[in-house]
């Protein structure tokens, strides 16, 4: 009977601590924002984020050239497949402010982009039909 006591407050520990992590990373993911344009700060370029709050599509744009594909989050890595490669390239993104991030990684080294406000509110979960 000991031991069932044991077992079930190991059980619930473990899903309350779950829990907290999972809202954790739910209201740092609101925070970050990743979706939306971000301008490379002092250079020519963009990066354009769809999607959900952690996964998506991507598109960079700098000096003439495009690069797109599809990107997702794990932890503060930011993982980019670019369309048509099965080889993904792995980033440190660094969340400096709302609105500011950094991207570090393979030809992308100490980049900081700056998001460009918008004034589109998405409509989840809604059609419009025209």
């Amino acid at each position: 009977m000991g031991s069932l006591i044991v077992i079930i407050v190991v059980v619930a520990t473990a899903f309350v601590w779950l829990r907290g992590t999972r809202r954790n990373r739910d209201r740092w993911l609101l925070r970050l924002d990743l979706p939306g344009i971000w301008e490379w700060q002092d250079h020519d370029g963009v990066l354009e984020i769809t999607g959900e709050l952690s996964e998506g599509q991507y598109r960079f744009r700098e000096s003439g050239r495009v690069e797109k594909g599809q990107w997702r989050l794990e932890g503060h890595t930011l993982m980019l497949a670019r369309s048509g490669e099965s080889q993904v390239q792995r980033y440190d993104l660094r969340f400096f402010d709302a609105g500011k991030i950094g991207v570090h990684g393979p030809g992308k080294e100490r980049r900081v982009y700056i998001k460009i406000p918008s004034n589109v509110v998405p409509l989840h979960g809604s059609q419009v039909n025209k």
